[in-house]
């Protein structure tokens, strides 16, 4: 039995990522979140399934608005997707700086606080989503990368896990 169990969690293991913002970087330019993240936006995206054939197919508005409360940087971030059944979803960030490029994140289908941190032109972003299947709810880490290509082009890949193994992944484009 322990011959099946130890190889099981090593690839449970494998499958998180340790990799950090600064050392994902890809040139572009430097990504501050109340700077793109601010006014209306537009995202297409595919989401892709373990095997990496498309499932689902979307487009969304985003809608950002930052203050500053008590010297404390604060965000929100609604997005309303569309996806190509006709299914809508709607989404509300709210978002709190912990200094130096690092963020918290809570929405309604986040399960506790996503953790997010920036470097050059990369941020990510790691959270539990709480996901209907079936009519129950699961939850899946998700692990979020994002790269300012252009002062206006975000491009974003979202890998999910359940128990450290890939269930899917999300690929989006997001125009200010």
């Amino acid at each position: 039995m322990n011959k099946i169990i130890w190889p099981l969690c090593a690839m449970m293991l494998v499958g998180c990522s340790n990799i950090t913002p600064s050392e994902n970087a890809a040139g572009g330019h430097p990504i501050v979140l109340e700077k793109f993240f601010t006014g209306e936006l537009k995202a297409h995206g595919v989401i892709l399934g373990f095997g990496g054939k498309v499932k689902r197919s979307f487009n969304a508005v985003m809608h950002g608005e930052w203050r500053e409360e008590e010297g404390v940087l604060k965000g929100v971030l609604t997005e309303k997707f569309i996806f190509d059944d006709g299914e809508k979803l709607e989404r509300r960030w709210d978002f709190t700086s912990v200094g130096d490029g690092r963020f918290e994140g809570t929405a309604s289908d986040v399960e506790g606080t996503a953790k997010l941190e920036t470097s050059g032109n990369a941020l990510r972003m790691d959270y539990a989503l709480l996901v209907p299947v079936s009519g129950r709810t699961i939850s899946v880490q998700v692990e979020d990368w994002l790269w300012l290509m252009t002062p206006d082009i975000l491009v974003n890949k979202s890998t999910m896990r359940k128990w450290g193994f890939k269930v899917g992944e999300i690929i989006t484009t997001i125009v200010r």
